[in-house]
């Protein structure tokens, strides 16, 4: 667990973001404190911690149930110390039988802990700086629900954090922002060069300001793929000019439903389409925006093969996967930009669209009980996904009916839309 096992550079780097907030030394928040007080009371953990780590020590902004002094300690001797080099929630049951933590101090020693779930304080930028975790002296589980709240919470730490560094960059950025204002005449040239490439207007933006993008870190997203059954086939049969037309057709309703919804239309990869809600603007309700727009997806695909039907073309019948998560997010290339996203969430939506049938929507468990309340949904139980093994899918079927506008379940009605602007 030695901290030279983590890549110089990247460390450096993830010291200096900490450092730039100036919390490590400050005193007590209230913000801070009702936080981990909250904690305990969702997860019934008798001790929480906001916990900050630095390059040689863990010291905690704040502390339930215990003085908040009472963790300070050398960074090697701290179970945080291995959490934050991950990008999730973790439940380490068990902190015997965990071969990574059984002989760290807290864990041998006094105060014995044995159970312990943690999640890293990520910031926009990518870096964890520290962690909120809870922490039991028993061995013990905790069902997905608390794990969410948890993560939930975690965000709302960074929140705080980033708003103690706005207030103190407040007069700085409104400098930046006089500055911005003078060279946007000089800038005009380059951002008309650079929105032909297609990119987020909020993307746009940030390229316009700084001359670059920074990778950012999505903490919730919900990341959707359709690709269209026989495809394959459909290319050695078809004329290529008609295919192409065919497939402009489908995409282009696409993007007017992403518009129209708030979804960000990343790439075209031959017929797969793929698309995110949450990405350039936060969305507390990306996952059944997401739903929605696959459903809408499939009554685009429904019209248009009404049409090639009447024309004597055969229905083009279309598969889509569905998956909520943290991605990474950045501009690639230097000539012809794109924006594109990776993470497991990337990969397990794209493996829940293969795992689908044509005309269905296929949903991941992470994305059901986002909207589980909201839609119709069928359980599928656990499917064997490559490289994945078992996950459990479900069906995305429609809109209950006391949320719906229409008799098929499509059209979110003035309730559901009241809910939904929530963000």
């Amino acid at each position: 667990m030695n901290s030279d096992t983590i890549d110089q550079e990247r460390e450096d780097q993830r010291i200096e973001e900490l450092l730039s907030y100036e919390i490590m030394g400050a005193p007590a928040e209230f913000a801070f404190d009702d936080i981990v007080d909250f904690a305990t009371e969702v997860t019934a953990c008798p001790v929480a911690f906001v916990h900050f780590i630095d390059s040689e020590k863990q010291w905690a902004m704040a502390a339930a149930n215990v003085p908040r002094e009472t963790s300070e300690c050398q960074r090697e001797d701290s179970i945080c110390n291995v959490i934050i080099r991950q990008n999730d929630v973790v439940v380490i049951p068990d902190t015997l039988k965990d071969d990574r933590f059984k002989d760290i101090p807290c864990v041998r020693d006094t105060p014995n802990i044995r159970f312990y779930m943690g999640a890293p304080l990520i910031n926009a930028n990518g870096f964890a700086l520290g962690t909120l975790c809870l922490v039991d002296f028993e061995p013990r589980t905790v069902d997905y629900e608390k794990v969410e709240a948890i993560r939930v919470l975690a965000r709302q730490v960074v929140a705080h954090l980033e708003l103690r560094k706005q207030v103190g960059l407040a007069a700085e950025s409104q400098q930046r922002l006089k500055s911005a204002l003078d060279t946007l005449q000089k800038e005009k040239e380059k951002s008309e060069k650079f929105l032909q490439n297609v990119l987020p207007l909020q993307i746009a933006d940030e390229w316009l300001r700084n001359g670059k993008v920074a990778p950012r870190y999505c903490q919730d997203v919900t990341v959707g793929f359709t690709d269209f059954v026989g495809f394959t086939q459909a290319t050695s049969d078809s004329e290529p000019g008609r295919l192409v037309a065919t497939l402009n057709e489908f995409f282009s309703r696409f993007d007017e439903l992403c518009y129209g919804l708030g979804l960000d239309r990343l790439k075209t990869i031959g017929d797969s389409y793929m698309f995110c809600c949450g990405l350039t603007e936060r969305q507390r309700a990306h996952a059944a925006y997401a739903c929605l727009g696959a459903l809408q997806f499939m009554r685009a695909v429904s019209d248009v093969n009404d049409r090639r039907r009447q024309d004597g073309a055969d229905p083009w019948a279309m598969r889509v996967g569905l998956h909520s998560g943290p991605v990474m997010a950045g501009v690639v290339g230097e000539t012809r930009f794109s924006y594109d996203i990776w993470g497991d969430t990337v990969n397990v939506s794209s493996r829940l669209e293969q795992a689908s049938d044509p005309n269905r929507i296929n949903i991941s468990d992470a994305t059901h009980h986002r909207v589980k309340n909201f839609f119709d949904c069928t359980p599928r139980g656990g499917i064997e996904v490559k490289n994945k093994g078992m996950l459990s899918m479900y069906w995305l079927n429609r809109l209950k009916p006391q949320y719906s506008d229409d008799d098929k379940g499509l059209e979110p009605n003035k309730k559901l839309l009241a809910i939904l602007s929530l963000k």
